[in-house]
């Protein structure tokens, strides 16, 4: 059995969920104070995400800030910044519009965070 405490960042409590864990399945969650902080803590520890953000080459020599549009599973997260690595974008860029699609094979989107001309 594996206990892991797990920092939940839903609310700015941040209560310290304590999980246990048995042949990779949850057998106990405690010291969470909503249900909010149980899904975070099953997510967290069986699927853990993140939002990317970072920031891609364009064309003027400047670079631009770049994000997911949603979450992608924490072990992509190098493979995602290796295939925008080389990625040059032409201006003119809005907030919003897409960079890549389906990054790392995700379906997820990247898009700009800020605007280029």
């Amino acid at each position: 059995m594996t206990k892991r405490v797990v920092t939940c960042i839903v609310c700015p409590k941040g209560c310290r969920i304590d999980v246990e864990i048995n042949n990779g399945e949850i057998t106990s969650i405690k010291n969470y104070d909503c249900k909010r902080g149980i899904d975070y803590a099953k997510s967290e520890v069986l699927d853990p995400r993140r939002i990317l953000t970072t920031t891609v080459k364009l064309s003027t020599g400047r670079v631009l800030p770049i994000r997911t549009i949603e979450p992608i599973p924490k072990h992509l997260l190098k493979k995602a910044m290796v295939e925008l690595k080389d990625k040059i974008v032409v201006p003119p860029v809005k907030v919003g519009d897409v960079i890549a699609k389906n990054i790392v094979g995700t379906g997820v989107e990247v898009i700009a965070t800020a605007n280029a001309k």
